[in-house]
């Protein structure tokens, strides 16, 4: 239906800011109701992109995961392949955004772009979570459970 090799539903439950990273950036907003199918990508970008965006990525305090599946916005002429980030926090998003968009522009070619689909971790919807397309996540590290009567 969308190009995508498999697809999911999600319609958005919040108002949704799409940046795009083309020369200069510029954002589009989503309205509550909008539906997005997200997917793996029919035609991924070469691993070596991918690999550089994760990379960029990894160097951005706040972001906790980042995927690079296909979406396609219901009305739009396209899916395309998209940057979808999960942040710890929403109010954190246009510190992130800003200081992500430096760096992407070191490892964008000038004749590409990449819509970023930014989302606090708990918003993120878990159809735009797909494990073939993630390409960053931090690392959280458990610490061992000891029992009440152990203190040392």
């Amino acid at each position: 239906m969308c190009g995508l090799e498999t697809e999911s539903l999600y319609i958005v439950q919040i108002n949704l800011i799409i940046v795009r990273l083309e020369g200069m950036s510029s954002e589009r907003q989503l309205g509550g109701g909008t539906t997005l199918f997200f997917g793996v990508p029919a035609n991924p970008m070469h691993d070596v992109m991918a690999d550089a965006i994760g990379q960029v990525v990894a160097q951005v305090p706040g972001i906790v995961e980042a995927y690079l599946p296909q979406c396609y916005v219901q009305g739009e002429e396209e899916a395309r392949q998209v940057l979808v980030l999960g942040v710890q926090s929403k109010d954190q998003i246009p510190q992130i955004m800003q200081n992500l968009m430096g760096k992407m522009e070191l490892v964008m070619p000038s004749n590409q772009f990449i819509d970023i689909l930014p989302f606090a971790t708990r918003d993120l919807p878990p159809e735009a979570r797909i494990a073939e397309c993630q390409i960053f996540k931090i690392a959280i590290q458990k610490q061992e459970q000891k029992p009440w009567w152990k203190l040392w």
